[in-house]
């Protein structure tokens, strides 16, 4: 299986003002690129595919020889993007691919990474003193915290702010899948509680942003004081992203920790599968449900389980929280009911409790009919 394993990069003032202005080449490619599509579409209902793009970019060059600065394969990878966001349109996935602005066009992609079969340097690798290394940039500090674990297959460099990082997609086998039902478990995802499990463990919401809401909001406001363009407001725009990028960063870790665990513990994890999108539709509860990262939990989650041999399976969330465990028999509550009761069989659990264990058992039953 493929994974990414993101560190953080040191580049130079030279290096960040390079990197900066391969980005740039990338966006007018791919912005370029666009306009021509649209274009030949529009003249002779034709279609303009990649190879065309590459055709030319070759043409480009030469008129522009500044292209020449940023290795080719970054270039060509920007048509790779192009048609992946107009797959993703005609499957009704996304919406049409638009130009690109500055700040929304943060990486680009060396699809090729060490050496080649000949023992020749691809346009990244590593240097002897285990440093990335490019001909036109030279070495570049890398912050290894965590040993690279499989094949490297491309290699992505992101701008984040004022930070740059290296994202490696390597290679990785992953374990014989093994089932095991003993070790089994429903999660069910929450507000109150990020997640309550069918064997009773709980773990808290720790509600990042809502922590960060004061400071966020004294930010804005000075920002929204601020002359546009001027000194002062770039400067505030970035303490405005980097309150942001912290939330994003505790939020990223606690989920990446918490479905590891869950993942080394567990062969079997049922989750209930949530349409998130509609959900977050409810104007009282959108920002808690954004805060919470359910979708980022799951797909963590799903590819964890996956490496380690176990699975992940999503569950149909209706009446979880409404049928009993014990019985199945249905007890109607509102959400401000945080207890079940069973009228029939007497049964009393805490609601999410309650919810978990059927997950689990809707989960099983299905793992039963598909094997």
């Amino acid at each position: 299986m493929l994974l990414n394993q993101k560190y953080e990069i040191f580049p130079t003032e030279e290096q960040r003002e390079m990197l900066d202005r391969w980005l740039q080449y990338c966006r007018q490619t791919y912005n370029s690129a666009l306009l021509d599509k649209e274009r030949k579409y529009k003249q002779s209902k034709e279609p303009y595919n990649r190879y065309d793009m590459q055709k030319q970019q070759t043409l480009d060059k030469k008129e522009y020889p500044f292209l020449k600065e940023i290795p080719s394969q970054p270039l060509q990878e920007v048509f790779v993007r192009l048609k992946k966001a107009f797959d993703h349109f005609f499957r009704k996935n996304a919406k049409y691919p638009k130009q690109k602005k500055y700040k929304e066009y943060t990486s680009m992609t060396f699809p090729q990474f060490g050496f080649n079969k000949k023992g020749n340097r691809m346009a990244m690798s590593f240097s002897d003193n285990g440093k990335l290394y490019n001909t036109k940039l030279g070495e570049i500090d890398i912050l290894l915290h965590r040993p690279i674990e499989g094949a490297i297959k491309q290699l992505i460099i992101k701008r984040q702010g004022k930070r740059w990082y290296a994202i490696f997609c390597v290679e990785r086998q992953v374990l014989p899948t093994i089932l095991d039902t003993n070790l089994a478990v429903g999660i069910d995802v929450g507000l109150n509680k990020y997640a309550v499990l069918s064997n009773g463990l709980e773990y808290e919401n720790p509600r990042f942003l809502r922590k960060k809401e004061k400071q966020l909001k004294k930010a804005q406001r000075r920002l929204s004081q601020k002359k546009k363009k001027s000194a002062n407001y770039i400067k505030q725009v970035q303490r405005v992203r980097q309150l942001h990028e912290k939330v994003a960063n505790q939020r990223k870790d606690f989920l990446h920790k918490l479905s590891y665990n869950l993942a080394k513990d567990y062969s079997v994890i049922v989750v209930e599968n949530l349409n998130i999108r509609n959900m977050v539709r409810n104007r009282k509860l959108s920002k808690s449900i954004s805060d919470a990262g359910w979708g980022m939990f799951r797909n963590m989650l799903a590819y964890k389980c996956e490496n380690r041999g176990g699975t992940l399976i999503k569950a149909e969330p209706k009446f979880t929280s409404q049928d009993c465990s014990c019985c199945g028999n249905r007890v109607k509550k509102s959400l401000s009911i945080r207890t079940h009761i069973c009228t029939k069989c007497g049964t009393l659990l805490d609601r999410d409790h309650n919810a978990s264990l059927n997950i689990l058992q809707k989960g099983l039953e299905e793992l039963l009919a598909t094997n």
